[in-house]
């Protein structure tokens, strides 16, 4: 690749481009002579070389003509880096604000009440599950009603279809996020999986008010059952899907829009609640 490509590469446009490694190669030059030498039109040459002054890449002399030489490469290339990530950051700032106005004017608007349809949707590979675990508890207004299998801690340490380091915490986060916000979060586990993570995550929260607030809002048992589903606010129901050509790794998941199968669900989760071990989250 040629320095012209990669500076374009960069975000400089062709003539930019041109114009900076022309520099480098002639030294301190007339915008005329350069315009010659680069083949940039000469109603373009001015446009371009304060361009290039502004992203730090080129230095003028006031005198008449002006002259004009290249940055050496490692300060123009770090300057046009720090231009770069104040122009993200400010773009990010803007974007934010919009983000924040226009959450505002869309939570003004009544949306129809649909938990009496039936709809669902797909989730396929440990991405889309794992994302899908942020908008799910984001999505949750009251209660989540969590159940793990016996089963998970083998699929999770030999057969490798999720990796438990991205997994498990990513879990574990949400949850205390979602404990924070005041949702009552009932977990079903089996053995001790999660726990001692879990546990060590609170206690890394250094607002003892807030910890507090996170122990009242997770409670845990211990069961060893081969349910897998959770529940959100009575209505949404998140499933696993098998791998077909591998049924014991998990191939996607299944979100389930349905109250009269949630309630279903509700009722098993209970049965299963009352035969669990309650685990003290304040030890």
């Amino acid at each position: 690749m040629d320095n012209e490509r990669a500076l374009r590469d960069l975000g400089l446009t062709k003539y930019e481009a041109s114009a900076y490694a022309t520099l480098l190669k002639e030294g301190i030059t007339g915008a005329q002579d350069l315009s010659r030498r680069s083949d940039i039109p000469v109603g373009k040459i001015y446009e371009v070389l304060s361009n290039l002054n502004n992203m730090g890449l080129v230095e003028f002399q006031r005198s008449r003509p002006r002259k004009y030489k290249a940055v050496k490469p490692k300060i123009a290339l770090n300057n046009l880096y720090n231009k770069k990530e104040e122009d993200t950051k400010n773009e990010l700032d803007d974007f934010k604000l919009k983000v924040a106005e226009l959450e505002t004017r869309f939570s003004d608007i009544s949306q129809p009440e649909h938990t009496e349809l039936q709809f669902w949707s797909t989730l396929i590979g440990e991405e889309d599950i794992i994302k899908n675990i942020k908008n799910m508890l984001e999505e949750t207004e009251k209660e989540i009603l969590h159940v793990k299998p016996a089963k998970l801690k083998k699929i999770l340490e030999k057969e490798k279809c999720i990796d438990p380091k991205t997994f498990i915490p990513t879990v574990i986060d949400e949850f205390i996020k979602a404990a924070e916000k005041g949702i009552k979060i009932r977990t079903i586990i089996p053995e001790e999986l999660f726990l001692t993570a879990l546990k060590d995550k609170i206690e890394q929260v250094d607002d003892l008010s807030l910890r507090s607030i996170i122990k009242k809002n997770i409670d845990v048992k211990i069961l060893d059952c081969e349910y897998d589903f959770i529940l959100i606010d009575e209505y949404i129901t998140h499933i696993p899907i098998p791998d077909p050509l591998s049924p014991k790794k998990v191939f996607g998941e299944l979100k389930v829009y349905d109250k009269e199968y949630a309630g279903k669900l509700k009722d098993k989760f209970e049965e299963l609640w009352a035969k669990g071990q309650r685990i003290d989250m304040s030890s």
